[in-house]
């Protein structure tokens, strides 16, 4: 067993798809979440919103710290375990403070996330991707073993992400927003050094990365930073001339989105600049920026349009060709030149907005190949002259293995020989294409194991059957699982969220944005027991993108839907959810008016007494056949900055009450022992972070929290939390635990590697956290 006991006291999107009736299995989903053109914008605020911090507090920059923090620390850890001879197999096992047990990754092992780039080294046929979730995955491309070669470093970008590879001895260069840096790995991805430079003041993501030549020493990276002369978010240019050892500012360069940096790979080694409509070449040495021409863009750039710089070498005349793209209003005006730049004509616009930096690419060496995408992939081989639809999004899901999932992050073309070889990331997996994308090959349907998951609940009874709800891949089912990695079916395409049960899993309710919904049948693989209260038909209005549920542990076909109101106005009720056999209804609680929007609900163990806690931290009791009331004398902090997540009522004690939420300008974490009143802080251990949910056994000794920056038990023997990742459990947000009793395990759902148990060791800690 590895004992670890000193790890505990050191731890732009603007797309998506519309909308489309459900009549398939898994059907793509309708409903007015993603009805419009904002909805991936309104996921990234709803998630943005939960983390709550006083003003000048700047969250993100508390998690990047936090998690660089651990990050060192776990490294330090591995290099011990390594140089002490103790085997990567044994690191699962943990004895910590007064815990033991054991890691256990389950999956999916075929439903990826987001990816977010991928290079292919044709020499030796391998691949290196990029998932949104932070990690580096490397596979032969033959066999498709794919790996992450180190989970204890998250390279978490913002947005878009950036990865470049360097030839002449490998070295991996990667773009972080979490903490702002660059990064490099001269092995394969293993271990990870800090560029110096790469950052300045007032940082924010990354726009681009790019190398002169990848057999070269030049790099080049583009930031956005806050330019306190023009008052605004600007494009910053850094460069290197030792391999992104390190780097030098050379100052603001252009607006935000509105720069592109663009270097033709392997073909060419002219380095260009696109601000706005004005080209530019960098220099070699002096990083001097040469005026080249200006693009006749009409009309002219406005905010909010984004700029993309793509083409290659034409080797017959030795001239690089170049597409500049402008997204704006659905669409994307292209403009190519033949001529190295100097010279520019208008090609036909591509007919959709690009979903991103990288959603565009040329082939490297065929002149009038060039490929675009938004919510759907587009391709040209009449150098823009024409485009056509590679498949639309919905044809995913009944052909995963040759049809494009929807959104399309990045484009990467690799010449091999004669041929172009075409990787498509998606927010469904990588693709490949040999044949310039007529048609396509999955990639990620076994072992790129990079979920991106909100919640899961496992079925107490009849096969443990543990359903999950998905960022963009839908509410997924692993039936009658088995040890390991589970494969998942994906039962409805789309976001679900806040699975609950009343009943030990014979029915689950979630929500999507846009609906309620009930699994009448979770044992089934399919849409037979699907039942929907629509919150457009039904008038629910002011919801939160994903708004919370709570189950009625005395009536399993009845919920509480938080964040809202039936009907206009300007009130914040509690709608309650029930199902009569056939159809759901939805009234409202009562007509108490909470005043703020409610963030999160709960009932007791009888379903006598409804809890509540709104966005202005005020905690709400509804007693058996009485009215809502607020608990003046809770003692939760005086100011709006915890938003609560999570309300848990302790299974062994009905009067203590755990309430977690954002604990970046207060604790995240407090407790009452009077059903509401005299909240006390319980964050001994906790960094300043967001906690996103709260589990806990039966008897009520066994207390584990999801947080951002990893998976926490709290010892009650110390009166501490305690950081239970060890040196396996990936480093990732970790947004939902599930605790099943029958198996001593708590069930870990992460935003980018899927979910992970851990079970509670039988021979270490017990019912109270105290040694037998």
């Amino acid at each position: 067993m590895v004992i670890l006991s000193s790890l505990a006291a050191t731890a732009h999107w603007q797309f998506s798809r519309p909308p489309a009736p459900p009549t398939a299995t898994p059907a793509p989903t309708e409903g007015p979440g993603e009805a419009g053109g904002d909805f991936s914008a309104r996921r990234d605020a709803w998630i943005s919103s939960l983390h709550r911090a006083a003003p000048g507090s700047d969250w993100r920059a508390l998690d990047a710290q936090a998690r660089a923090e651990k990050s060192d620390h776990r490294q330090v850890a591995r290099s011990a375990l390594l140089a002490a001879g103790v085997p990567p197999s044994e690191w699962s096992r943990l004895a910590i403070g007064s815990i033991a047990g054991q890691w256990s990754e389950r999956g999916s092992g075929n439903q990826a996330g987001r990816m977010l780039g991928a290079f292919l080294d044709t020499g030796n046929n391998r691949l290196t991707a990029y998932a949104h979730g932070g990690q580096i995955w490397r596979a032969d491309r033959s066999s498709l073993n794919w790996s992450s070669p180190n989970d204890s470093v998250q390279l978490r970008p913002t947005g878009a992400g950036y990865l470049e590879r360097l030839s002449n001895s490998e070295r991996l260069l990667v773009m972080t927003d979490g903490p702002a840096a660059i990064r490099y790995s001269d092995n394969g991805g293993v271990s990870w050094t800090t560029a110096s430079g790469g950052v300045s003041g007032n940082p924010w993501y990354g726009m681009a990365l790019a190398a002169r030549d990848p057999a070269g020493s030049e790099v080049y990276a583009l930031r956005v930073h806050y330019d306190d002369v023009a008052a605004d978010w600007r494009a910053r240019l850094y460069a290197s001339t030792n391999r992104g050892g390190s780097f030098v500012d050379l100052g603001f360069v252009g607006e935000r989105s509105q720069v592109a940096l663009f270097s033709p790979r392997e073909v060419s080694t002219t380095l260009y600049l696109l601000a706005g409509t004005q080209l530019y070449t960098i220099t070699p040495g002096t990083h001097a920026r040469v005026a080249r021409s200006t693009v006749p863009l009409a009309p002219a750039l406005a905010a909010g349009d984004l700029v993309v710089l793509t083409g290659g070498r034409n080797s017959s005349n030795g001239q690089d060709f170049l597409y500049a793209m402008y997204s704006r209003d659905g669409r994307t005006d292209v403009y190519r030149s033949i001529d190295s730049g100097l010279t520019w004509v208008e090609r036909t616009d591509v007919p959709t907005s690009l979903f991103g930096d990288n959603s565009a690419e040329a082939s490297p060496q065929f002149v009038d190949r060039v490929y675009a995408g938004g919510v759907n992939l587009y391709r040209s081989s009449d150098g823009a002259q024409s485009w056509q639809l590679v498949n639309d999004w919905g044809e995913y899901y009944g052909s995963p293995a040759s049809k494009l999932h929807a959104d399309i992050p990045n484009v990467d073309v690799y010449v091999n020989g004669g041929i172009d070889r075409i990787f498509v990331s998606t927010d469904g997996g990588l693709y490949e294409s040999n044949d310039n994308l007529l048609t396509v090959s999955n990639l990620s349907l076994s072992g790129l194991n990079v979920s991106q998951y909100y919640t899961s609940y496992t079925v107490r009874a009849g096969g443990n059957h543990i359903l999950v709800g998905a960022q963009d891949q839908g509410l997924q089912k692993m039936l009658n699982p088995g040890v390991g990695v589970q494969q998942a079916s994906q039962t409805i395409s789309g976001d679900y969220a806040h699975l609950v049960s009343g009943n030990s899993g014979a029915s689950v309710w979630m929500v999507y944005p846009g609906f309620a919904m009930l699994d009448t049948a979770p044992a089934a693989n399919d849409q037979s027991g699907l039942r929907y209260w629509n919150f457009g038909d039904n008038a629910f209005t002011g919801w939160y993108f994903l708004p919370p549920l709570a189950a009625d542990p005395s009536n399993g076909n009845r919920v509480l839907l938080a964040g809202g109101r039936i009907g206009g106005g300007g009130s914040q009720r509690v709608v309650e959810l029930s199902y009569n056999g056939s159809s759901i209804s939805g009234s409202q609680d009562s007509s108490f008016d909470f005043g703020s929007p409610v963030t999160a609900l709960a009932f007791s163990a009888n379903g006598q007494t409804r809890y509540a806690m709104t966005e202005g931290r005020d905690f709400f009791r509804k007693l058996a056949g009485g009215n809502w009331t607020e608990l003046t004398a809770s003692g939760l902090p005086p100011h709006q900055y915890l938003y609560g997540n999570k309300i848990l009522i302790d299974p062994s004690n009905p009067t203590r009450i755990y309430v977690a939420g954002s604990g970046y300008s207060n604790p995240g974490v407090f407790v009452s022992n009077a059903e509401g009143q005299n909240f006390v802080a319980m964050a001994t251990g906790l960094p300043s972070t967001m906690v996103f949910d709260l589990a806990i056994s039966a008897d009520g000794q066994q207390l584990f929290a999801a947080t951002e920056l990893g998976p926490y038990w709290y010892d009650r023997q110390a009166s501490t939390w305690i950081d239970i990742s060890g040196t396996t459990a990936p480093e990732q947000t970790w947004w939902d635990v599930d605790y099943i009793d029958a198996t001593r395990t708590a069930r870990f759902s992460t935003y980018g590697r899927g979910i992970w148990d851990f079970v509670v060791s039988s021979d270490g800690v017990f019912s109270n956290g105290f040694e037998n």
